[in-house]
């Protein structure tokens, strides 16, 4: 008896003296580089891409304004093309030109900006740095038409004291072709990230299909809760006008023609900085807290 309860004794106390069982440390919190390849929440990603309409009007309105062809909507650059083989219209023979590297330039953005999927299309840094290229080729845009070095932008902000010579000379001055190219490209990433990020109601570049989605919409007067894709269509269509609109103004006004690019370019500039700061998407961890 009194061996079998020192046995018992001694296996206690041989039990206490065993080491105990931690649980392991939590993992450090990420560092803001190793963040930029994680994606975005989705949540309210609707916002920058609805503000892309906003830049959408500036641009047009002065691309429009200087060479008479568009650099976000195409589908009126096709048509511009398609009257040059007939050589119309009238007095522009180098329409169908302007079109036609617009169109190009659309192109090769929406291929270039596309193989983003390669490396993450929805991360935050990805998506960061795609606005950061958009806003640097707007603003190396706005720097070529502050500096007069395109005759297209430059003339026409004068308006009615532009003369019928001056204008003509642009008519054939390759230089009016750069920022037609640059912020075409541009667009191509723009709608892209709206392709992405699922928000196809949101084109970006265009407002026949947003007229006709809109107005199609059974739901068109459901309350605003209840008809979130309606709500995006409607602000789309109010910020494009808005940005043609400003557009338009600082033309006429002595700020001038760079002076909307510049306020595009800082848009885009502010959204990249937003994408950086994102919330990140929930992700599924292992038993040691790292990510699957």
């Amino acid at each position: 008896m009194g061996i079998t309860t020192a046995a018992a004794t001694a296996g206690r106390a041989s039990l206490s003296d065993a080491p105990t069982a931690r649980a392991p440390p939590p993992p450090p919190p990420p560092g803001f580089l190793s963040t930029l390849r994680d994606e975005v929440d989705m949540a309210h990603t609707d916002v920058p891409v609805i503000a892309c309409c906003f830049v959408s009007g500036l641009c047009d309105s002065v691309a429009f304004n200087a060479s008479s062809v568009f650099v976000s909507m195409q589908t009126g650059n096709t048509i511009f093309l398609a009257l040059g083989t007939a050589h119309l219209p009238y007095g522009s023979s180098t329409l169908w030109l302007k079109a036609l590297v617009s169109i190009a330039a659309f192109w090769l953005g929406c291929f270039a900006f596309g193989q983003t999927r390669r490396i993450g299309n929805k991360r935050k840094g990805t998506l960061a740095l795609s606005f950061l290229v958009q806003a640097v080729l707007i603003l190396v845009s706005a720097a070529v038409a502050q500096s007069r070095a395109v005759p297209a932008f430059a003339l026409a902000s004068l308006g009615s004291e532009a003369t019928e010579a001056a204008l003509r000379t642009f008519e054939t001055n390759a230089m009016s072709l750069l920022p037609l190219s640059l912020m075409a490209f541009q667009f191509g990433g723009q709608i892209v990230t709206s392709r992405v990020l699922g928000l196809n109601e949101v084109p970006t570049n265009v407002l026949t299909s947003l007229y006709c989605d809109l107005l199609s919409d059974p739901l068109l007067f459901a309350p605003a809760r209840a008809n979130i894709k309606r709500n995006r269509r409607v602000v789309a269509i109010v910020l494009m006008v808005v940005g043609a609109i400003l557009g338009a103004w600082c033309q006429k006004s002595r700020a001038g023609m760079p002076t909307a690019l510049w306020i595009a370019g800082a848009v885009k500039m502010c959204i990249a900085a937003a994408w950086l700061t994102w919330k990140t998407k929930a992700q599924p961890v292992d038993e040691k807290g790292s990510k699957v």
